[in-house]
């Protein structure tokens, strides 16, 4: 189902009463399965893109005051977390990991931590009560379902990832191909 689809779901239960808790039930099952899919394959190019810096140029910088290579994929983990946690009143795992933790991984640890960070934001949006998951919220200055926060959010990794990519083309690397869908 696509969002507008869904869209239409959300406001045809609203309409028809009797049918409400079904048609909410259907909407955050739809929901749940687009959004792993495409999940799925968010981690899976940005693995791709993150593996394909060699490790001694994990820190690189196009200048001094920009992200390094490592910071773009740290940051998209911290403040994902950060967004869902506070927003859906949950523990956020990389709470209190500081700078100095981050700095110290290893490439492969890294890539580990950003599959690790993928796995739990879609058990967050699994395990999510159906009420939860279709009440709004506001964001970014609009209100929106809180499902498409997730989205939202996936957005901000998809710039990072794009930041990441002319990295790897300042090293001198022809990037990997774009994974579609």
């Amino acid at each position: 189902m696509n969002r507008k689809n869904a869209l239409k779901t959300i406001l045809a239960g609203a309409v028809t009463l009797p049918t409400v808790t079904t048609a909410q039930a259907d909407l955050a099952r739809d929901i749940r399965a687009e959004f792993a899919a495409a999940w799925d394959r968010s981690c899976q190019y940005t693995l791709t893109v993150f593996n394909q810096i060699p490790e001694e140029r994990l820190d690189y910088r196009y200048t001094p005051e920009s992200f390094s290579f490592r910071t773009q994929f740290v940051h998209c983990i911290v403040f994902t977390a950060a967004q869902l946690a506070g927003r859906l009143d949950l523990k956020n795992p990389y709470e209190g990991k500081t700078n100095e933790y981050w700095n110290k991984l290893t490439k492969a640890a890294l890539a580990t931590d950003i599959q690790k960070f993928y796995d739990w934001v879609k058990q967050t949006m699994t395990g999510l009560p159906d009420k939860a998951l279709l009440e709004t919220e506001n964001y970014a200055g609009e209100e929106m379902p809180k499902w498409r926060v997730f989205y939202a959010l996936e957005n901000h990794i998809i710039h990072h990832r794009g930041q990441a990519i002319c990295y790897i083309r300042l090293n001198g690397i022809t990037p990997e191909g774009y994974i579609g869908w």
